[in-house]
């Protein structure tokens, strides 16, 4: 039975402004970029995982694959709500959502299944050693940020944790060619790489008014270097053809986090600053 739960929270983003935390604007454009970057690479993924199911012959690889996509679509749909309340403000953004999105459309239409599916694993592997490395310093990243932007990366992140197999297993179920896998590696990197590049250089030309520093500094400047070293080796080693998924070292926050929606916790504003005052009665 699969581990993976499909939540449903409420994040209120729709007046977010495009620095959220004023504290770190590069850490702002980053993850502003990171959600124009989901809206499309999170519908690629369910578009992915749906044409998979046709191949699957195990109901557990069934199961965690339909939970997997679950996932995704919720990821995609709470970013779309993020993407469009900076759309509001700056309507010129319209395009280049539409970019990332036909560009999606394009990998999609001009590439076999198993193209996909080593994108979707090699991708997700990336993604534990990544935001382990932001999860660990959430303080220093997210204190002082809108809460709920905040918190719907944290919720983002921590999901990404729990589902960091999911995706790998799917490959190995339908294709099972780690070297197929190792040889797609620099063609899904080069097109991620060059979305985010294109999601920058489209946010400095299009938003203005924003610090000096919002498009140049370093985001994690104020992660110390050894914890970015540490995660740029665990990025490189989850794309060799005997990286374990599973038995990866996770971020002590996955089940602090964990423990606090099972809890009934109000998840949705658990790190940052409360923008909206709370009325008592």
């Amino acid at each position: 039975m699969s581990d993976l739960v499909v939540r449903h929270i409420n994040f209120d983003v729709d007046q977010a402004k495009f620095i959220w935390n004023p504290d770190n604007p590069s850490f702002s454009v980053l993850m502003n970029q990171i959600t124009f970057f989901v809206v499309g690479f999170e519908k690629y993924m369910c578009r992915v995982m749906r044409d998979a199911e046709a191949h699957i012959t195990d109901p557990a690889v069934m199961e965690e694959a339909i939970a997997f996509r679950k996932q995704e679509a919720i990821h995609a749909q709470k970013h779309m709500r993020h993407a469009k309340a900076l759309i509001g403000q700056y309507p010129a953004l319209q395009g280049v959502l539409d970019k990332v999105l036909a560009s999606y459309d394009e990998v999609y239409n001009t590439h076999p299944l198993e193209y996909h599916l080593a994108y979707a694993g090699g991708l997700e592997a990336i993604f534990t050693p990544f935001f382990k490395m932001i999860l660990d310093h959430r303080a220093a990243l997210f204190a002082q940020g809108d809460a709920q932007v905040a918190s719907l990366f944290v919720w983002h992140f921590c999901e990404e944790i729990e589902h960091r197999s999911s995706a790998y297993d799917v490959y190995n179920h339908v294709v099972g060619s780690h070297w197929y896998r190792i040889r797609k590696t620099g063609a899904f990197q080069k097109h991620t790489r060059d979305l985010f590049d294109m999601i920058k250089g489209e946010f400095e030309s299009l938003v203005k008014d924003v610090p000096e520093n919002a498009y140049s500094d370093n985001p994690f400047a104020r992660i110390p270097l050894w914890a970015q070293l540490r995660s740029a080796v665990g990025v490189l080693a989850s794309q060799f053809p005997w990286h374990d998924s599973v038995n990866q070292p996770l971020p002590d926050y996955y089940d602090e986090w964990l423990g606090h929606w099972q809890a009934g916790a109000d998840v949705s504003q658990i790190v940052g600053k409360p923008q909206h005052p709370v009325l008592s009665d």
